[in-house]
């Protein structure tokens, strides 16, 4: 096995960096021979995640979500394995692989090497690769907000966003169709979950799992303020959103149309608005090192 981690200096900032500088002697006396490549640019990183793929048995992405989105989209395709050293603010993708967080880098390296592949499905909106969840409205809105905050780190910084997007956030139509049946709704916020947590504690969709070959629309309705400040308390106290409060559908493919301004996100990362969105799976898995839920 061959071995290239990519860095992403930016991550968690620069706490990424450090963990993996001061790990330096540790990582390459397990992993002999292995390159790591220090990159502070997002676009550098999915290059990098490509060039890697084609030269390394894994390419290893050091950071967080966003970071491991940007290895996921470089990497998928290939015949190289996925690995992860969550060490980002946010850590989800890794969580649903089952690799703890805050660990050594000792604990991360003996997951690498153990070579338990996992594969995990791949979904996509408007052709973009997204491995956790994307949410628009009330939740694109709150990824914007948070990515403002740079002094704040984990959950710390979204729940902040959260608030400001509460006072902020305006309700708008979604239509379009999910498996071939209508869709109109107007609601605070739609998220697309491919996993089940994301911003660290706020259980989005706790019945997803990510290699069902099936992904849940989570949908908020555009009920009054109020009673979406009770919905975001709750998912702040790591909660699930009652069934009262929200509707989840379960679907492989969809496309839906929103007129109104809003924020989306990807993994955390803020995406690009449309009218327009289709969303769907890849057909190809992506094969991550992780660890199986039986061990």
């Amino acid at each position: 096995m061959t071995y290239t981690l990519l860095v992403n200096c930016k991550s968690n900032s620069s706490r990424a960096e450090n963990f993996i500088r001061l790990s330096e002697d540790i990582i390459r006396k397990k992993l002999p021979g292995c390159e790591i490549k220090y990159i502070s640019s997002p676009d550098q990183l999915l290059k990098e995640a490509s060039l890697s793929a084609q030269n390394s048995s894994a390419v290893i992405a050091c950071g967080g979500d966003g970071t491991a989105q940007s290895i996921a989209r470089g990497v998928h395709g290939s015949n190289a394995l996925m690995g992860l050293i969550p060490v980002g603010s946010g850590n989800d993708f890794a969580k649903s692989i089952g690799l703890k967080t805050k660990k050594s880098i000792e604990y991360y390296l003996d997951v690498i090497l153990k070579q338990q592949v996992i594969s995990v499905d791949v979904p996509v909106i408007n052709d973009q690769i997204f491995i956790n969840t994307a949410g628009i409205g009330f939740d694109g809105l709150t990824n914007y907000y948070a990515s403002g905050f740079k002094s704040l780190k984990g959950t710390m910084k979204y729940t902040f966003a959260g608030l400001k997007a509460f006072l902020n956030a305006k309700p708008f139509v979604v239509s379009g169709t999910i498996d071939g049946s209508s869709f109109n709704r107007k609601v605070w916020l739609i998220a697309v979950a491919n996993g089940a947590v994301e911003g660290g504690k706020y259980l989005i969709s706790p019945n997803s799992i990510n290699s069902d070959r099936l992904l849940e629309l989570v949908i908020v309705p555009a009920y009054n303020r109020l009673k979406l400040g009770l919905a975001f308390i709750l998912l702040s106290l790591g909660r699930a959103i009652p069934d009262t409060f929200s509707e989840v559908i379960t679907f492989k493919e969809a496309s839906l149309k929103i007129a109104d301004s809003h924020f989306i996100h990807l993994d955390g990362e803020i995406g690009e608005s449309s009218s327009d969105y289709g969303i769907k799976l890849k057909s190809e898995y992506l094969n991550v090192l992780g660890i199986k839920s039986d061990e």
